[in-house]
């Protein structure tokens, strides 16, 4: 017989964490299926000043605080010209944001779940899962059998659980990160977001905790396998044609090889499908990093996943409503984030290369509706 829980999380990231923290704490029956060990690295993240009350709110500021992120003061952005642009966080009401390790920061959040009462199965995920007319019935990778009332799709830009249950991802772009990372670097002066536009896309570089850097080139899926721009030999290449950013990791040897990550946007369709089951965090809209959201957007989105579900609970027979309700809130966060989007790739003008052209199309296009 299947364990039985009020939600089954699948995916155990910021988004998914938060969610069933919320849930737990609200004394909802929660299980948490996280397919990684929580032990390979993953890429670092630079957090708003604006992520400060959420954690709060959370409670978990103080086990935030105990993985000592490195304070960022601000950004600075090589846009559309030579000279730097810079933003100080001082201003925020909150002195800084922070520069994290994200694995830490992820397992902080699922442990935090763990404390609040949710049961969090790390190494497995979901195999595959129907609803019987009153519940779920989910098959786990490891041979697990759970049953749950409503369903959350927390696995992130893979969307795995949606797709799987008939949703669809509508693609806004076919981004790609290729990252790596320097170690042995002194990031004392180096504790800001740095930007660079370049021909093929642009450059993101930012501290990590433990004198690391983390340097990421954006680009599209198509220019980087036409490009080669994943080798170590292309990938250095550009390095050196942006200035600011090579000038920040100064010849230093990287940790890694560039290794590619997808980043493209989406909005995940469930298509009018009724059924107890809500997406939440990259799952339900993934964004730009140019947005500098990711993080913010899955904790604020947790918010509302969990106050969906546990009207889902309480309100069975208004679930179509419920569902229309939530939905209708990621449709206008998703048309807010495009808007935004078409204005940060609108200021650049310098570069005439495949990468901006698509994205002048894509504002031009904006504008005109």
């Amino acid at each position: 017989m299947p364990e039985i829980y009020d939600i089954v999380v699948a995916g155990g990231g910021p988004a998914g964490a938060a969610t069933a923290l919320r849930l737990a704490a609200a004394g909802r029956s929660v299980a948490v299926l996280e397919r990684s060990l929580f032990d390979r690295p993953r890429v670092g993240e630079t957090l708003a000043p604006a992520v400060q009350p959420l954690l709060r709110d959370l409670g978990v500021w103080e086990r935030f605080a105990a993985l000592r992120p490195l304070p960022s003061w601000g950004t600075r952005s090589i846009w559309d010209g030579p000279e730097p642009a810079e933003h100080s966080h001082l201003a925020s009401g909150y002195t800084s944001g922070w520069h994290v390790d994200r694995r830490a920061v992820d397992e902080m959040l699922a442990d935090a779940a763990a404390t609040a009462g949710a049961q969090v199965w790390t190494g497995t995920s979901v195999a595959g899962c129907q609803h019987d007319g009153a519940a779920w019935v989910v098959v786990c990778a490891d041979g697990r059998r759970l049953g749950g009332r409503v369903l959350v799709d927390a696995t992130g830009r893979r969307a795995g659980l949606g797709r799987a249950l008939g949703a669809r991802r509508l693609a806004f772009d076919r981004l790609v990160a290729i990252a790596a990372n320097w170690v042995g670097v002194d990031v004392t002066d180096k504790q800001y977001l740095l930007v660079e536009s370049a021909a093929e896309g642009w450059w993101y570089t930012a501290p990590l905790p433990g004198n690391t850097i983390v340097g990421m080139l954006m680009t599209d899926a198509d220019l980087c396998r036409s490009g080669g721009l994943a080798g170590t030999a292309q990938w250095h290449r550009r390095l050196r044609a942006a200035a600011m950013t090579a000038a920040r990791v100064n010849g230093a040897p990287p940790r890694t090889a560039p290794r590619v990550h997808p980043a493209a946007s989406h909005r995940l369709s469930r298509l009018g499908d009724a059924r107890p089951w809500i997406a939440v965090g990259d799952a339900s809209l993934a964004v730009d990093p140019i947005s500098g959201s990711g993080v913010l957007r899955a904790l604020r989105t947790a918010e509302a996943a969990a106050d969906t579900a546990t009207r889902l609970l309480d309100r069975p027979r208004d679930t179509a409503a419920l569902l229309a309700r939530y939905e209708s809130a990621r449709d206008g966060e998703c048309t807010a984030y495009l808007t935004e989007r078409a204005h940060y790739y609108g200021l650049v003008r310098r570069h005439a290369t495949p990468f901006w052209t698509r994205r002048r199309a894509e504002h031009t296009s904006l504008i005109r509706k």
